[in-house]
Formats: C-alpha cells, structure tokens, sequence
C-alpha cells in the first residue's frame, strides 16, 4: 500500500458512493487506474465493505447504551456470542480484556424496549452481570484512523 492507496481509502471513507471517475479527478489518476487499485484494496481485504451508516435517532431508537457483560468461564458447546448476534437491538459486541468479558452497543426506543432487551441479554445462559452505560451524545464516529 502506497500514498496513493491511502488517498483513495480516504476519500472513500468519507463517501464510499464517489463515483469513480469523480474519485478518479480527486486522486489525479485515470479512472482505470483507480478502479485497478480499489478492486486490489477489496481482494486483499484492506476494504471489507460499502456500507449506508444509518442515524438510529431517525428510526426511533433514542436511547444507546454500552453494556458491559460478566460471563461465565465454562459455557459449555454453545459460545454466549451465537446468543447475543440474535438480538437485533444489539448493534455491535466486543471480546474485552479486563473487569468485563464483552462489551455491547444497545440502541432502544425509549426506557421500556431497553429494560426488555436488558432482560433478554440477562437471560442468556452463562451470564453473571453487566454494568450498562448510558450514551449522552457522540462527539466522533470513525471506523478506521
């Protein structure tokens, strides 16, 4: 990867729908070009996906969390993570290192919805506690530095 692969990952990450020959013009490459290099980023990996980055506010999830999860040490054959992907409201889960075992992005849309996905998530096997904190406000979102 060169100076080049770094320009086009950042302008990509500020709109992934460019289009290429408006990349293209931006990088001072030929529209071939650029695409050659994208379609590399993508094969080697370096660009997983093109995604729609969706405010929850605007769909009536008002409240996001992060839990914190204890868990069991010996969870037997069925991993506590092929519980926790079912559950919609949870956006993303972490495998941590220190007091907690995971940590959980929740969104809900009001006190009640979060209270039953905070059962649901208190129900699964093999959990002992969490902590849950609750998110004023975001002041930064990046998915890559």
């Amino acid at each position: 990867m060169d100076n080049v692969d770094i320009e086009i990952l950042n302008e990509l990450r500020h709109n992934a729908r460019i289009p290429n020959k408006k990349l293209a013009e931006k990088i001072h490459l030929s529209p071939s070009a650029v695409l050659e290099r994208v379609r590399k980023l993508q094969k080697n990996g370096v660009i997983k996906d093109f995604v729609t980055r969706i405010d929850n506010r605007a769909l009536g999830y008002n409240i996001s969390v992060f839990i914190e999860l204890k868990i069991e040490r010996n969870l037997g054959q069925t991993p506590i993570s092929k519980y926790l992907v079912r559950i919609p409201e949870i956006l993303e889960v972490y495998d941590i290192a220190g007091d907690y075992d995971y940590l959980l992005k929740v969104v809900a849309a009001d006190s009640e919805s979060l209270r039953k996905t905070m059962h649901a998530i208190g129900s699964i096997p093999g959990v002992i506690s969490s902590n849950t904190k609750l998110i004023l406000s975001n002041f930064k979102s990046e998915s890559t530095p």
